[in-house]
């Protein structure tokens, strides 16, 4: 009989442990879900020209060469097309991105910041984009992708920008294609 009650609070350990990590777990979610975590701080409107990233493993950029600085973590693509129809295919991009929400346009700068929360904790990534007027009638674009807490990342701003890149660059390859 002793070891039938060992084996009872063994699970009852458990089960209570298991109920305080969802306790945690659904507080943290419902504190990063928050509409004060949709908006953005002061500081947290990113200027290309000066971006303040040093020191911190979790932010990612991709710009056009010169564009930035410090500089980018990798080139931006040029696209032979003009800014306005970029925005067209990054809206179409953005629009089928999962918890991702626009919550600044400055029409100015041609420049728009998104939170994007990851999935389980809720936790805002802020993402800005500025679209660069080249010559000829191209255009290319700026992308700084960076967690709002933490100092890591896991890579995931950097698997973020490359993947919607690419999906930008497939997109237009695919749309002169089709002939449109």
């Amino acid at each position: 009989m002793g070891q039938r009650s060992g084996k009872r609070v063994a699970v009852a350990s458990i089960c209570v442990l298991l109920s305080a990590a969802a306790v945690v777990v659904l507080g943290v979610r419902i504190y990063l879900g928050r509409e004060a975590e949709s908006r953005l701080a002061p500081d947290e409107v990113l200027d290309f020209a000066a971006r303040d990233s040093g020191g911190r493993a979790n932010v990612f950029a991709a710009c056009p060469p010169g564009y930035c600085t410090p500089p980018s973590d990798m080139a931006s693509p040029i696209f032979a097309t003009n800014w306005g129809r970029l925005n067209d295919y990054w809206s179409e991009l953005i629009a089928v991105q999962p918890r991702v929400t626009l919550v600044s346009w400055d029409a100015q700068r041609r420049r728009a910041t998104y939170i994007e929360r990851s999935a389980i904790f809720r936790f805002p990534d802020i993402v800005t984009v500025e679209f660069v007027i080249l010559s000829d009638g191209r255009s290319s674009l700026a992308i700084d992708s960076r967690s709002r807490y933490g100092r890591g990342d896991m890579g995931v701003n950097r698997r973020r920008v490359v993947a919607w890149l690419a999906t930008l660059g497939t997109m237009m390859r695919d749309d002169r294609r089709s002939g449109s």
